[in-house]
């Protein structure tokens, strides 16, 4: 278990150096009339700034928000942010034309998923009728595939292969430790050769065809494969089924409101009066931005 005040830090420095956003410069005569907390660089912090920044956190951390020592720790991050950020511009980073492209960039990002907010708040959720109905009419995408749970060792001769078969056939040696010791598959040899769930289409079609045709438990012969021999054991099998109405209706609603919402969004652009002055950019995408007088 990681000890809370460790991690801590360690999480919220990543928060730091990862955020896109600007610090704002909040003055004396600000509205906001939370208790003034800190001071830097010219930048005022209140409560409810500490507040603010956790609501952009997931979550899962939302349990902190009570918390001294987290709130402590995002304070720190954002007089570190500001602090630093004023330093760029005092060495002139703020006129870089690259920098004021990426600022730039990411307000427009932020703005952008601001209005779709905003605007899918506007959308009604839909009826049942068209819950119901988009859920008869794709009922492909609610099917959810055959799938396994398989592990394997990964070795470059069938001579080990065999003799790494014969252990596990017998009893001998565990599928774990030998996955550990001989598997030449790093991503997975630590968790003894675990490749988790997985439907057909994922693996090579040489290791799917025997992996898929095993039983629960069976430990297949060695298969050949372009990487090497594997020996493979089907831990778990779960059969094809399609999600009931009621499982899907959240994934529908999402998807309906994201239909209106796209709709909302072209018909914004239809009217912006958008003109491809440049011959060779025009393409079927560019002229259905444009305007039709």
């Amino acid at each position: 278990m990681i000890d809370k005040i460790t991690w801590l830090p360690l999480t919220l420095t990543v928060l730091l150096l990862s955020s896109c956003q600007q610090e704002q410069e909040i003055s004396e005569t600000s509205l906001d009339t939370t208790p003034v907390i800190a001071r830097a660089a010219g930048v005022v912090f209140h409560e409810s700034d500490i507040d603010r920044e956790l609501r952009t956190m997931p979550g899962s951390l939302q349990h902190l928000s009570s918390d001294p020592i987290a709130r402590g720790q995002i304070l720190n991050v954002l007089i570190r942010r500001a602090v630093l950020s004023r330093k760029a511009e005092e060495v002139g980073l703020d006129s870089d034309s690259l920098t004021l492209s990426r600022i730039n960039r990411a307000r427009n990002t932020i703005l952008i998923r601001a209005l779709e907010n905003w605007q899918t708040s506007q959308i009604p959720i839909p009826n049942e009728q068209k819950i119901s109905g988009y859920y008869k009419n794709h009922l492909n995408d609610f099917t959810i595939p055959e799938q396994i749970h398989a592990r394997h060792i990964l070795v470059g001769s069938e001579k080990l292969a065999w003799e790494l078969q014969k252990k596990l056939s017998t009893k001998t040696g565990a599928f774990e430790a030998l996955a550990a010791t001989y598997s030449l598959d790093d991503s997975n040899k630590s968790r003894g050769g675990d490749l988790n769930w997985f439907p057909r289409g994922i693996m090579v079609e040489a290791f799917e065809k025997v992996a898929f045709s095993l039983k629960t438990n069976g430990i297949s012969k060695p298969v050949k494969t372009r990487f090497g021999w594997h020996i493979i054991e089907v831990l778990g099998k779960r059969p094809s089924y399609t999600k009931s109405l009621d499982e899907s209706r959240d994934e529908i609603i999402s998807i309906l409101q994201q239909q209106k919402l796209d709709e909302w969004v072209n018909m914004l652009v239809s009217k912006a009066n958008v003109t491809i002055l440049k011959a060779e950019y025009q393409s079927p995408d560019t002229e259905a931005l444009q305007s039709k007088d």
